[in-house]
């Protein structure tokens, strides 16, 4: 079958499952099956796949048929411009995210210490890193299978210039020194929205998705009770969760001494 005859056929399959992006994943699948770009696939829609090519192009189909996500199938995902490996064992970045990243590479100290907790697969540190390399940046992941995956990202991102520490902890728990800046994305979904989530959203790692059940901050108040010992007055907060959510993490963080100085969708910011 040509390119274009499997695009068509490949496309309505996916529509017929229910999958939005239906023929936007489908070009991705087959760039990933010929080792091309996306434009080389537009642009040779009558060059016939091989067999081998056909037999791993039905093979990732199926996968996404079963709702695995585009980015498990081709382990890659663009964050803040950096191509970075992500596979079953982290999340995958969100576009969202990438303003703690931003944040922290315009506001952080120069020369000074940050830390990101529970990194996943290391997308805001390596790209906080590969723009600001005067920083001393910490990373820490309670789940192993994770933290290998930051660290895999790291050497390949950065390379030689990779001097961040990847520290196994959960949440402070084993974290030692204070820091002027500290970003992280920690897990906020309730529990209590499994049932509702989308089919690609329920194959990423539980640990990485879920807070807790009722308003999904379980991992946030830990995370603000023990804040106070690791920040300094100036040090700068930055996270993620969901707009609803955000006045009782206004409430944590003044509790924890830390005032407001940013608010846009899914971000906040504080400083102590």
């Amino acid at each position: 079958m040509t390119i274009q005859q499997l695009i068509t056929k490949t496309t309505n399959q996916f529509k017929k499952a229910g999958i939005p992006s239906a023929r936007l994943d489908t070009e991705i699948l087959l760039a990933h099956t010929l080792l091309q770009s996306k434009e080389y696939i537009i642009s040779h829609n009558d060059q016939i796949l091989t067999d081998g090519e056909m037999m791993q192009f039905t093979t990732f189909v199926s996968r996404r048929l079963d709702r695995e996500p585009v980015c498990y199938i081709t382990n890659k995902l663009e964050f803040y411009e950096l191509d970075f490996y992500v596979d079953n064992r982290v999340l995958s970045p969100r576009i969202e995210t990438e303003l703690i990243a931003e944040q922290a590479i315009k506001n952080a100290p120069k020369n000074s210490k940050l830390i990101d907790i529970g990194t996943g697969s290391g997308a805001i540190a390596v790209a906080i890193a590969k723009h600001r390399p005067d920083l001393e940046i910490t990373a820490t992941e309670v789940s192993k299978d994770a933290l290998e995956v930051a660290i895999l990202n790291a050497k390949k991102i950065l390379g030689k210039n990779n001097t961040i520490q990847f520290i196994i902890a959960d949440i402070f728990k084993g974290v030692e020194g204070m820091f002027d800046t500290v970003v992280t994305n920690l897990p906020y979904v309730s529990r209590d929205y499994l049932p509702n989530m989308k089919p690609e959203v329920q194959k990423e790692p539980a640990v990485a998705l879920f807070g807790g059940s009722g308003d999904g901050l379980d991992l946030y108040r830990r995370f603000y009770k023990d804040l106070p010992a690791h920040i300094k007055d100036g040090s700068l907060v930055y996270h993620e969760s969901d707009p609803w959510q955000h006045e009782e993490l206004k409430n944590l963080a003044q509790s924890a001494g830390l005032k407001p100085i940013l608010e846009e969708y899914l971000i906040l910011g504080f400083q102590k």
